[in-house]
Parts: structure tokens; C-alpha cells; sequence
């Protein structure tokens, strides 16, 4: 008897297992990954933008601790804020990596153009954990001769029982790819 419930016990487990694996593996779906009001957008300008950027932002979705032992997963709020207070911010490209340096996820179609002072903001949710740890995101911006540089960093949170968590991490402006 006791050798029928361990393969029983065996079977389940490899069972779940699996699920979760096959569940880890699917994309999760967001409701609304961008989160940007409608008015803090315009159209595009008029003139050509002729700074053109990237900035590289850190977003820790899993960092492991106790030598390896444990993962604490977090959720994550990349914020992009236009700086200028005059000019237009073009966001051209909002791209999520992860650890490995793998494309997961393009967040844009169509540049958004965000007024002066205006910003917008992706979300990566506690549970999605496929960027695992070392993610990352890069975005492609463009403003007008003259203007600040955008505003970008990542808000990180991770709430376990009585405990919570958060890590700021600010973006650093890279090289562009012509």
C-alpha cells in the first residue's frame, strides 16, 4: 500500500509539474501593458526631431537569493517622462529583453509622441516572470535640437506575505544602431 501512494504521489507531481511548466512557457496576457492618457499625447510634429536616443533600463522581473535558494519575483513600472517643457517626445520603440538578451515583447506599433512634461508608463506584472533575472528594456526616443533628454527608469515591487520590497533603477542612455 504505502508504494501505490508514493507512485500515485509521483504521477501527480510529475502531472503539476508539467502544467506549470507548459503555463510558465505561454505568454501572459496584459491587459493594458502601456498605460498613457490621452492627454498627454499629440501628433507628431511638424518639424524633424533631430536628436535621436536609447536608453537601457535594468528590470529585475526574478532576483534569486540565500545563495541561490530562493526567488522573489517583481513587478515592474518602466516610466518614461518627457523632460522638455516645450518640446515634443517621440517614443519610436519600446522593447522588453530578457536575461539571455531575447526579444519577449515589442510594446510598439507607431511611435507615441508625449507632450511637455507628460510620460507614460509599461507594466510587467509580479507573475509574468519571463524575463527572468537580467531583464531589460531598451527605448528609442527622439526630440527636437535643444530639448532634455527624456526621463527614464524602472520601479520594481515585490510583496510576499508581510513583506514588500521595491528597487529604483534609472535608465542609461546607449548607443543608437543608425
Amino acid at each position: 500500500m504505502p508504494h501505490r501512494r508514493a507512485a500515485r504521489t509521483l504521477a501527480l507531481a510529475l502531472v503539476l509539474s508539467a502544467f506549470v511548466a507548459e503555463c510558465a512557457a505561454r505568454p501572459l496576457p496584459s491587459a493594458q501593458p502601456v498605460i498613457v492618457s490621452p492627454d498627454a499625447t499629440t501628433s507628431a510634429p511638424a518639424e524633424k526631431l533631430a536628436i535621436r536616443g536609447r536608453t537601457f533600463i535594468p528590470l529585475h522581473s526574478t532576483l534569486i537569493g540565500q545563495g541561490g535558494v530562493t526567488r522573489l519575483n517583481f513587478s515592474g513600472a518602466l516610466s518614461i517622462h518627457n523632460a522638455s517643457s516645450t518640446n515634443v517626445l517621440a517614443i519610436e520603440k519600446i522593447e522588453y529583453r530578457s536575461g539571455s538578451g531575447k526579444l519577449i515583447e515589442n510594446y510598439l506599433s507607431e511611435p507615441i509622441y508625449l507632450k511637455p512634461y507628460a510620460s507614460l508608463q509599461v507594466i510587467i506584472a509580479q507573475d509574468d516572470v519571463r524575463g527572468g533575472t537580467g531583464a531589460s528594456f531598451t527605448v528609442d526616443w527622439s526630440n527636437a535640437e535643444g530639448s532634455d533628454e527624456p526621463l527614464i527608469e524602472a520601479v520594481m515591487t515585490s510583496y510576499t506575505g508581510p513583506h514588500s520590497y521595491a528597487i529604483l533603477s534609472p535608465g542609461r542612455r546607449v548607443s543608437r544602431p543608425q
